[in-house]
């Protein structure tokens, strides 16, 4: 298995020598270098050519933000965790704006830390668990007023309104029309309509929409 090369780029000693100690008794990654400000990190990773950079979001003389920006379009091949104390959800969408695979936060256990490393390095994206919680109940919250013009511009009836409210309860095409009282080929064609209209592509993906436009409770 490839080790996986790891740059620490933060302006805290302490932690910096707490992630290397984390992660030396792992064989499948190796912290090659560290640096403690902007100003050096970019010509260093640009030397380096790390797998994986664990950025502090706020670094003394810069903005890990900005810098993780800097550091993806000069090396395409490199992925940059966010490090930080706070779920913010400015924080979090610059983050990834700027091209961030993931974001921990800095009191992360070992595991996680260990994860979320090797997910990025295979070029996925990791979220600690309550960075993804908000990210969701944000997304959910916009989503919901979103609700009546999704469904305005997309034309949906109230059959199918009530269609895709069976189907994401999980009931074939079959238990839906008994259920209704209409035919199983009619059902069909109701379902066709609707995926063309949503522009999904199978049921699992339209419960998604009917969760995100509060068509369901979850």
């Amino acid at each position: 298995m490839k080790t996986i090369k790891v740059v620490l780029v933060d302006d805290h000693q302490l932690i910096r020598m707490g992630i290397k100690a984390l992660l030396k008794t792992e064989s499948a990654i190796d912290v090659t270098g560290e640096i403690n400000t902007a100003t050096n990190a970019l010509q260093y990773i640009n030397k380096k050519k790390p797998d994986v950079v664990l950025m502090d979001i706020s670094l003394d003389d810069g903005d890990g933000i900005f810098l993780t920006d800097e550091v993806i379009k000069k090396n395409k091949d490199v992925k940059v965790i966010m490090l930080s104390m706070h779920v913010k959800e400015d924080f979090i969408q610059r983050s990834i704006k700027a091209g961030a695979s993931g974001y921990i936060l800095k009191d992360s256990p070992k595991e996680e830390l260990i994860k979320a490393i090797k997910q990025v390095a295979k070029g996925e994206r990791y979220f600690a668990s309550e960075v993804s919680q908000l990210m969701v109940s944000s997304y959910v919250d916009k989503a919901g007023d979103f609700n009546g013009k999704k469904r305005k511009l997309s034309g949906l009836t109230d059959r199918e309104v009530q269609i895709i409210k069976l189907l994401s309860d999980g009931l074939s095409n079959q238990k839906i029309a008994n259920k209704l009282g209409i035919s199983h080929r009619t059902v069909d064609t109701h379902r066709t309509n609707i995926m063309q209209k949503v522009k999904v592509k199978n049921v699992a993906e339209l419960v998604k929409y009917a969760i995100v436009n509060n068509l369901i409770e979850i």
